[in-house]
């Protein structure tokens, strides 16, 4: 089988990479001269490289050529502005779809990873289900639900929607700033930290991409990937902090100090050029009742429920920032 992968040296990209590795499929992966190899440089020598990126339709055609399945992980999780995040997500899945159509004899499936953020707000007695109207609540959410419509609307190749909940482990850097926060003394809270969460840990993610790539049943289908069992934000960050063997303290941050540490980051993106998961967009999504979703459709159409428990996850996160000197 031949693969094109977007994203392959970005977090979740880089573990999918490592899966597909493992068999005996044919990888075309998609990078910018500038992108850093870092997570992926054992894998190089054996993929076939493109390099361009989405805002390119000359070299998605070019990477194109003779792929049979499409695996969509790029994307902007962070931006100093919302036309960022609506020109790559938004604009960069378009010309794929676009780049797809042109190939259509030869791609079988494209399978892209959106976000729960285009589900919107759940809670643990009412999870936000695939079918319910999307509420994103974020410029990101928003951009995400956008090329959701690009490959709704417009996609001539058989597709497969799928929207993670929160994703942690290794080689992530948006949890990582949790871990050092707790490792200096505090446990920052948005809050009291008694926002109920879905999560999931990459692994079991990219397992779930494996499944549908093959599954006529979720042709044209959408799915939420999450452990089944919801957690809080507080939990989350008190497990993190167990397992490091810290006595940190909980920090808990009314909205008023979320703001202000918000406001200020935006305004320190916009002078350094360097975005910051901090901003003013985020207020919205930590003053949500909760990001919860169902997760019955992945089991029943596919048979993939997230294995990795929360604790197995956090452990072996935490193993591999200290193996790497990340902490």
């Amino acid at each position: 089988m031949r693969i094109l992968l977007t994203g392959a040296n970005g977090f979740i990209g880089s573990h999918m990479l490592d899966r597909l590795s493992l068999s005996d499929s044919d990888i075309t992966i998609l990078l910018r001269h500038t992108s850093d190899t870092s997570f992926i440089e054992g894998h190089l020598s054996r993929a076939r490289i493109c390099y361009g990126s989405l805002e390119s339709p000359a070299a998605l055609r070019e990477a194109m050529d003779g792929v049979e399945v499409v695996i969509h992980c790029a994307a902007k999780t962070k931006a100093i502005g919302r036309r960022e995040f609506y020109a790559v997500n938004a604009g960069g899945t378009l010309n794929l779809v676009e780049a797809c159509n042109a190939h259509s004899r030869s791609v079988a499936r494209l399978v892209f990873l959106s976000s729960l953020a285009v589900s919107g707000p759940g809670s643990p007695e009412s999870p936000v289900t695939e079918d319910a109207r999307p509420r994103p609540v974020s410029a990101y959410g928003r951009s995400k639900l956008l090329a959701e419509r690009h490959i709704r609307q417009r996609s001539r190749v058989p597709y497969t929607i799928l929207r993670p909940a929160a994703v942690y482990g290794p080689r992530d850097r948006d949890f990582y700033g949790i871990f050092e926060a707790i490792r200096r003394g505090f446990v920052p809270l948005a809050g009291t930290g008694a926002q109920p969460l879905s999560l999931i840990y990459v692994t079991d993610l990219v397992e779930a991409v494996s499944k549908v790539i093959g599954c006529a049943r979720c042709e044209r289908n959408t799915y939420h990937l999450a452990h089944p069992v919801p957690s809080t934000q507080r939990d989350f960050f008190c497990r993190i902090a167990q397992a490091m063997g810290a006595a940190a303290v909980p920090l808990p941050m009314p909205v008023l100090a979320l703001y202000a540490v918000c406001l200020a980051r935006d305004l320190w993106s916009r002078i350094t050029s360097r975005p910051s998961m901090m901003n003013l967009d985020k207020i919205a999504e930590f003053r949500a009742s909760g990001w919860v979703c169902a997760t019955d459709r992945a089991a029943e159409d596919f048979g993939f429920s997230a294995g990795t428990s929360l604790g197995e996850g956090i452990g072996l996160t935490l193993a591999w920032y200290e193996q790497n000197g990340w902490l």
